[in-house]
């Protein structure tokens, strides 16, 4: 998985406060549409969603999505080294479908236990399915897009 095509202008270092401001400018769209969808499908667009859905965004990008950029970069150098014969494309696809059903499972604790806690299994085990199977072709198509182009570039970025 070659990240070297996408470089950044010759010279071009960007401080640390500015990475960040950049990695959360891409993470905080999937994590509010993600949630998003995973609440609506949980408690519907009553009362309580707006309240549910702050909480588990808030909590999908500051403490999901930073263990996402991490895991997705190990999870990178695993696949690369377990599949070298299949195209950069296909390991990013490879790579798009195994961190959609990860992070969409992820998410869909944090939006189940934010909705109905944990106390009662029955009721938190019905709500994560439910997040998990409303949101995950959405997920998916996120994911793919993400590992494909988004990935590449930010990594450029992030490196500058």
């Amino acid at each position: 998985m070659t990240d070297s095509t996408y470089t950044t202008a010759p010279g071009t270092k960007r401080s640390t406060p500015t990475k960040i401001a950049i990695a959360l400018s891409v993470m905080a769209p999937v994590a509010a549409i993600l949630t998003g969808v995973m609440t609506w499908a949980n408690t519907g667009f009553g009362n309580a969603f707006l309240a549910d859905w702050s909480v588990s965004f808030l909590k999908a990008l500051f403490v999901l999505m930073p263990f996402a950029l991490i895991v997705m970069g190990l999870l990178a150098r695993v696949i690369e080294a377990a599949l070298p014969k299949i195209s950069p494309l296909g390991q990013n696809l490879v790579l798009g479908i195994i961190m959609a059903f990860v992070m969409q499972s992820l998410m869909a604790v944090i939006t189940a236990g934010t909705t109905a806690g944990f106390g009662d299994t029955q009721i938190f085990a019905d709500l994560w399915w439910n997040a998990l199977v409303t949101s995950f072709p959405i997920g998916l198509a996120m994911a793919l897009v993400m590992t494909t182009l988004i990935r590449p570039r930010l990594i450029a970025i992030l490196r500058s």
